[in-house]
Formats: structure tokens, C-alpha cells, sequence
């Protein structure tokens, strides 16, 4: 317990600075993220050997999506590309997993470089969003959790707690993004918000199957009590580049 709640104290602790920091240091702060996500995802994979080559793809693909305008439709084909030719002209082979790998990290580089395109008010909105769910999924779950509810990728999970989180996860974002001005309370709002919510669960859910398929418990051991980087932002990887339409279309 102690040790989960220091690390609660310290992703806390991490939020309340990016949601502080002017834009340039919040960028940064993202990009330390995803720099993390993608050595955990390198090294869970076990091709730890192309974690340099990795991290220096996505430095690419993260500085490129943030200060060019409309180019985030070629970083799925980049990343890939990149990263094929390093195994092929580097390493001489391309590795029995390489598929799921660049797939994940492709959806991970997306995901970190729509968190660093969020405005404040949207990144706050992405937080008390992610972190409802989570929190009323646990809490419906553990008291009332009768139905599982995908036992082969996440045995703990249950359709109430599902259901709970959707539920908690609407109320806590209609009234945050309200007060925040970048959401109305109407019925659109509340259909726009269930369906977030049920993509914070699936990314949730995407990134167990990834350790399913790894054969890991945690995507690491930085955060106490809490696992990787990737245990904790799955779900925001998730949701963040539909709150980076939506705030297209404000």
C-alpha cells in the first residue's frame, strides 16, 4: 500500500507539472514520456538491442507531428519504414515479433504526439477522464463485479465495472470540461464522452493483451506500486487524439 501510494504521489506530482508548465516544457515533459513508453515497449518485446534506434525514430516522429502542420498522416508509414530498415540494414534481420511491435509503437507515437498537441484545458479534460474511469471501474468492480468481462486479455475486469466506469467516467468529464468552457452539457456532449470513455477501457485493454502476448506481468518498474509508463498511460494513448479532433472542430 505504501508503496502505491508514493507512486500515486509521484504521477500526480508529474500531472500537476505539465498541467502548470508554459507549452515549450509541457512538449518536453510528453516527449520524456514517450521516450520511457517506448523503452518499456522495446524492452518487453526483448529487442532491446534497437532501443537506441527506436528512441531515435520516434524523436523523429514526435518533434516532426508536433511543429509540422499536417504531416501526421505519413508518421504511421515512417515509423514503420524506419524502423524495418534499421533491422534489414543494421541488424540484418527482422525479428519474429516485429509486426505487433511497430504496430504498438506506432499507436504509441500517435497517442504521446496528440497528448503534446492538447491545450491545457484539453490535457486536464484527458486526465479527469482517464483517471474517473479508472477510478469507478476499480471501485464498481471490486464491490459489485459479478461478470467478467474479456478474462482471456484482463481476468480482473468485470462488465459492471465497465459500466461503472463509463458511468463515472461521463459525470466527472461533463462537469470538468464544462467548467473548463470546452464542452456544453448536452445529449451530443454525453454520447461524445460514453464513447471516450469505452476507448479508455479498450486502450486499457490493448495494452494487457500486449503483455499477454509478451508474457509480462508490468511494462516495468518505474512507477512504485503502479508498474511502467505504458501500465498507466494506456488508456490516455487511447483517447488523446480524439480530443485532439475535438478541439479541431471548437
Amino acid at each position: 500500500m505504501r508503496e502505491r501510494l508514493i507512486g500515486a504521489l509521484l504521477v500526480v506530482t508529474y500531472a500537476l507539472t505539465m498541467v502548470l508548465a508554459p507549452k515549450d516544457f509541457y512538449i518536453s515533459l510528453v516527449y520524456l514520456l514517450g521516450i520511457g513508453m517506448v523503452a518499456e515497449l522495446f524492452a518487453i518485446s526483448r529487442m532491446e538491442s534497437a532501443k537506441t534506434a527506436a528512441a531515435v525514430i520516434f524523436s523523429i516522429l514526435y518533434f516532426a507531428g508536433i511543429h509540422i502542420p499536417h504531416i501526421s498522416f505519413l508518421i504511421p508509414s515512417a515509423g514503420i519504414l524506419f524502423l524495418f530498415s534499421y533491422f534489414i540494414l543494421i541488424e540484418g534481420k527482422v525479428p519474429e515479433k516485429f509486426l505487433v511491435t511497430a504496430g504498438f509503437f506506432i499507436y504509441l507515437s500517435m497517442g504521446v504526439i496528440a497528448i503534446g498537441k492538447l491545450s491545457k484545458e484539453l490535457f486536464i479534460l484527458l486526465l479527469s477522464i482517464v483517471w474517473s474511469v479508472d477510478t469507478f471501474a476499480y471501485l464498481v468492480g471490486k464491490y459489485f463485479g459479478k461478470h467478467k468481462l474479456i478474462p482471456e486479455i484482463s481476468p480482473k475486469k468485470t462488465v459492471e465495472g465497465a459500466v461503472g466506469g463509463t458511468v463515472g467516467g461521463v459525470i466527472t468529464g461533463s462537469l470538468i470540461g464544462n467548467h473548463l468552457g470546452v464542452l456544453e452539457f448536452s445529449v451530443l456532449t454525453f454520447f461524445i464522452l460514453a464513447t471516450l470513455t469505452a476507448i479508455s477501457q479498450i486502450g486499457d485493454l490493448l495494452e494487457s493483451f500486449i503483455k499477454r502476448f509478451f508474457g509480462v506481468k508490468d511494462s516495468g518498474n518505474l512507477i512504485p506500486g503502479h508498474g511502467g509508463l505504458l501500465d498507466r498511460l494506456d488508456s490516455s494513448l487511447a483517447v488523446a487524439p480524439f480530443l485532439v479532433i475535438i478541439g479541431g472542430l471548437q
